[in-house]
This record gives structure tokens, sequence and C-alpha cells, in this order.
């Protein structure tokens, strides 16, 4: 008997088929640098900032929440205002935290977002070829957005990671893979869209893959749109049980932050702009993906213009976070949302590179490794330099709250004491140990009732009620979120009797202010 000739299984007289296993190392080679490069850019953001609020919350949310799950301890009502189960993500990072801190919280990050450039690899390969697959997971990781996704603990790298292999078993169910890839699929997607609210903009993309991902049929044809139904069958299914148990808290909570968000300030350009200056140029690519490929379907018939319609689904789904934050004119939370839609335009951009190399091959005017490095180094460098950048602002953009942080410390205790601080969750976490979640206060939303008469206030009066009553044994103001609030109680603070601890200077890329830190008489009269 002769060798096998493929594969990378043992030969017919016992011995390793070394040259399978070679080819599918080869083949494996190119996805394996892409990773070892994303690790690279996104590891060197991880130590260089103390936590965000929104890490602060999420990881401080997640004790009180696995607390309250195995010990049945009070917890905040975090379902009513979080974007997310908040015993989903918040419960895992704040398990990881336990065991290696706010480094340990954003290497999870990092797996996952490891993970959905994996997840584009497959899909892109299954859909076109290695050469697409290879400029599209590159592409990926040279955006800031996932540089950034990929140093950062919030919810978003889980939620764009559960997406993306949500995708890829859609793929793989529209290509005849076994009904277990619906199964997959709709389950993860549905995991996705609960670990944060916001992905549910990208599902009926994942349904259009299942549509139109499947190979030798037109696109108007009754099993594609079969294949679409069934997956958003499962969907609903899956979806059913939690959503029916999840109570009103959740629904309130999810039409507050994602439903009915109310709309914001920002206007359509600049919102449009900031889009353009993290995701413009793989969008171009894209679209320019989906010119070419239904050019390239002219006079071929229906079938043959198949690719084309999912690319254009594709595209779709590149810039479905920008018109929706223009739409509510809000550029909050943007930087994130689009490496969301990113995921998709990488799929039409990298079959646009390879098709571009293809193109020139034939045409004999450059061998095929150089063409590729040609168009991988013309493309990518230029994206990936300015995503560099672009994430090292990114993850500037807060002040280093350690100073602030070790000003505090010798005053807070667990007990009764209440603290009252802009951003508070950035405190609370770092005092997780040292104090109760219901010490903590900030200048968002305030109520008061006053002792003597029993009267109710809110806002502006109610913390100016409590100041006056020395209801806080340490505010701290930055002037940042929350400024005219600030600015409105800063004069009540010192006519209260507070004494001005430290003035602690911040310097970041956005904004250049200070905390002020205030003790209450009694605080600073006990000296602790």
């Amino acid at each position: 008997m002769g060798e096998r000739t493929g594969g990378t299984g043992p030969r017919a007289d016992g011995r390793a088929d070394v040259g399978g296993a070679a080819a599918g190392l080869l083949r494996r080679l190119p996805l394996g640098l892409v990773l070892v490069v994303q690790v690279v850019l996104s590891a060197r953001l991880i130590g260089t900032t103390t936590a965000f609020i929104d890490e602060g919350t999420y990881i401080y949310a997640g004790h009180q929440e696995f607390d309250h799950l195995v010990h049945g301890e009070n917890v905040a009502t975090y379902e009513t205002f979080f974007s997310g189960v908040p015993v989903l993500y918040p419960v895992l990072v704040a398990l990881v935290d336990k065991a290696a801190s706010l480094e340990g919280a954003r290497l999870l990050s990092l797996a996952f977002m490891l993970s959905a450039t994996v997840a584009v690899h497959l899909v892109t390969r299954r859909l076109h070829d290695g050469r697409a697959a290879f400029f599209a997971s590159a592409l990926f990781v040279a955006l800031g957005p996932t540089q950034f996704l990929g140093a950062f603990a919030t919810y978003d790298a889980m939620a764009l990671a559960l997406m993306a292999w949500a995708a890829y078993g859609a793929v793989r169910f529209a290509f005849g893979d076994g009904r277990r890839y619906l199964v997959l699929g709709a389950a993860l997607l549905v995991l996705a869209n609960f670990t944060k609210y916001a992905s549910l903009l990208w599902n009926p993309v994942i349904v259009g893959l299942a549509v139109l991902a499947g190979p030798g049929y037109a696109a108007w044809q009754r099993t594609r749109w079969r294949n679409g139904l069934l997956f958003t069958g499962a969907w609903a299914l899956i979806a059913a049980g939690p959503a029916l148990l999840a109570g009103e808290l959740y629904y309130r909570g999810f039409e507050k932050t994602t439903l009915l968000r109310k709309p914001a300030q920002d206007t359509y350009a600049y919102v449009a702009e900031e889009a353009a200056e993290w995701v413009g140029a793989l969008v171009l690519l894209a679209l320019a993906g989906v010119v070419v490929a239904f050019l390239a379907a002219r006079g071929r018939g229906p079938a043959a213009r198949v690719p084309a319609w999912l690319a254009l689904v594709l595209l779709l789904g590149g810039i479905a976070a920008p018109v929706n934050q223009i739409r509510i004119h809000t550029w909050l939370s943007l930087q994130k949302h689009v490496d969301f839609g990113a995921w998709f335009a990488c799929i039409v951009a990298g079959a646009l590179l390879a098709r571009t190399v293809t193109t020139v091959v034939r045409a004999e005017l450059m061998p095929r490794a150089a063409v590729t490095t040609l168009v991988g180094v013309l493309a990518l460098a230029p994206i990936g330099l300015i995503g560099a950048g672009q994430a090292s602002f990114m993850m500037g953009a807060w002040p280093n709250s350690t100073p602030m942080i070790e000003a505090i410390r010798p005053y807070v205790h667990k007990g009764e004491d209440d603290y009252l601080i802009e951003d508070y969750n950035v405190a609370a976490y770092y005092f997780k140990d040292e104090s109760n979640w219901q010490q903590w206060h900030d200048l968002v939303v305030g109520t008061y009732t006053e002792p003597g008469t029993g009267r109710k206030l809110s806002g502006v009066p109610a913390f100016s009620a409590a100041i006056r009553d020395h209801k806080y044994r340490i505010i701290v103001l930055d002037f940042a979120q929350t400024r005219a609030t600030d600015k409105a109680v800063e004069p009540v603070v010192k006519e209260a009797g507070y004494q001005l601890l430290a003035t602690i200077p911040t310097d970041n890329t956005a904004t250049h202010g200070a905390y002020y830190v205030y003790l209450s008489p009694e605080a600073a009269q006990a000296g602790r």
C-alpha cells in the first residue's frame, strides 16, 4: 500500500505522516502569528492604569452577587440599571479577581478577545479560504478597539466572543454540518445577549449568516429561509425560559439601558466622526469588498449573487453600532460597540484583500508570497499603527486613582459611616474587604430625609442637607461626571466645616483636573 497524501493521521506502515503534520502546522501558523501579535498589543496595556469606573463597578458587583448566591447576603438591585445580567460576567470576573486581582480580570478579557479572533478566522476560512481568513483575523487584531477590549475588564469582551462563536455555529449549520451547530449557535447567541443586552443589535446579522452562508442554491430559495427560521426559533426557545424567569427588575433594567434608552446630546456629526476614526478604514475596505462581490456576480445567475448579498449583510453589521448611536445622539461606549460590528466587517475586508492577491498573481505581475506580503503591509500596517495609538489613548482616558485611594485609606472602615465620592465604584472596588456596599454614595442621584422634619429631598437639596448634617465621613469631588452638582455642593461642604485633606492632581489623556478630598469635622478630629 502507498502512503496517504493528506491528513495528519498515521501512514499505512504505522509511522507518523510527517508531511501531513507539517502541512497542518503551516496552515495554523498564520493564525498563531496573529494571536501572538494580539497578545503583545493588548498585554502591554494591562498593567498601565488603575481600575476604570466600569471595571470597578462590574467586579465589585460580581463579588456582591457571588456572596448573595453562596451566602444569601444582601445585594444592590444591579439588575435595574446594568445593561447585562449581573450574575453572568460580574460573577465570573469576581472569581478571577479573587484569584488574580485586576490584572487577572483584564487577562480574562484578553482570553475572550483571542477567542473572538480565532472565531473570525474560522468563519472566514469556511466562507472563503485560508488567505482571506488570515487577513480578516489580522485586520480585527489591528483595530484599536480590539486591542483595548483585550485589556479592559468589562463584559464587552465576553459578549463579543460569545457572539462570534454563535456566528460560527450559524455558518456551520448553514453549511449542513449538523443540527448540533444550530443548537450551539443559538445557545451562545442567547448567552451573548444576556451578557450584554446591546449585542441584540447583531442578532439579525447572525441569522443572515444562517440564511446566506450555505453553498449551492440561490438566495431566495425556501431552504435558506427555513434555515433562518430554524435558527431564530431555536434562539427564541432557548431565550424564553430565562426571560420568563427574570422578573420585573430585569425588565426594568433592560428597558432603561437598552430598549428605551433616552437620547443624549451628542451631535450626529460627532458620533460619526468618532466611529470613522476607529473603524472607518475597515468599513471602506468592506464597502469595496461588497462592490467587488456584486461586480463579480454579474451575469452568473441568482446563486452566484449569494456571496455578494452575504457581504452586504456583514457590512450592515459593521456599521450597525454607529448608525444606532447616531440615532440616539450618544457617543457613550461607542469605542467598544464598534468592535462588535467590526468583527463582521473584517470578514468582507479579508475576502477583498485575498481576492486582490489572487488577481495580481493570476496576472503574473508578482509571486504569490510577495503579493501577500505587500497587500498585508499596505492594508494592515497603517490600521495597526493607528490602532495601537488609539488603544493606548483609550486606556489612559481616566485618572490614576491610587493617590486618592491611599489618601482616604485610613478613614475607610466597615460599619455605619457613609462616603460620598464621585464615581465611587472605583474606591468601593479597592476597599471591597474594608467596607460594605451600603456605605458608598455618588453624586448622580441623591435622596435624603431630614431627621427633624421628615421631609424627603432629592438632587442637590438632598446632598446639601446631608452634608450640613455631616452624614458623610469622606467627600471626594473631581468636577468630572457630575460637574454641575459638584459646583453646587462645594460651598456647602466648606460651610459645613469639612476640612480639605488633600488636593490630588490628575493627569491623563482625557482630562486634567484634581481630586478634592474632604473629611467631616468628626473624622478630622478623630484623625482616622
